[in-house]
């Protein structure tokens, strides 16, 4: 009986270490999509921007205009064009390299929340990411512009 109650605690041992190990592949898969999408636009690479989004992403920023609110969208062509820019023109911090800062909000099996930001740009971005064909997309992005105090 001891034998079986071992081989039973091993099993589970050898289960939670592949959930752990997968669960922080995954992790470190989410947050390199992040990194891949903010580090592409300041490093202006296109390949990098291709890496990190689906095809048939959404990009949104609600504006003002004249009193009113209005959705401004953008999808996958014009995020990776705009890769073609010099993405560090618009830096804060021309002295300083770039930090992205990556908090996973939430896991639920191929589907993930999470907020981006840099020192970079006054903006940050909240990203939906789902594990597609065994690779980690941003399929949406919702951005606004940072508060200053």
């Amino acid at each position: 009986m001891q034998t079986i109650g071992k081989f039973f605690l091993a099993l589970l041992l050898l289960f939670l270490s592949y959930f752990t190990q997968a669960q922080t592949s995954d992790e470190q898969a989410i947050e390199q999509a992040a990194i891949d999408y903010m580090e592409s636009y300041y490093n202006s690479d296109q390949p990098q921007m291709e890496r990190a989004v689906h095809h048939e992403v959404a990009k949104r920023h609600i504006v003002e205009r004249e009193g009113f609110q209005l959705v401004k969208n953008m999808g996958y062509t014009e995020l990776v064009s705009l890769t073609k820019l010099d993405g560090k023109k618009w830096a804060l911090k021309k002295d300083q390299p770039l930090r992205v800062d990556v908090k996973i909000l939430d896991i639920d099996g191929n589907i993930a929340s999470i907020k981006a930001s840099t020192n970079q740009y006054d903006f940050y971005d909240y990203m939906h990411v789902a594990k597609i064909n065994g690779e980690w997309k941003i399929i949406n992005v919702l951005w606004d512009t940072k508060k200053i105090d």
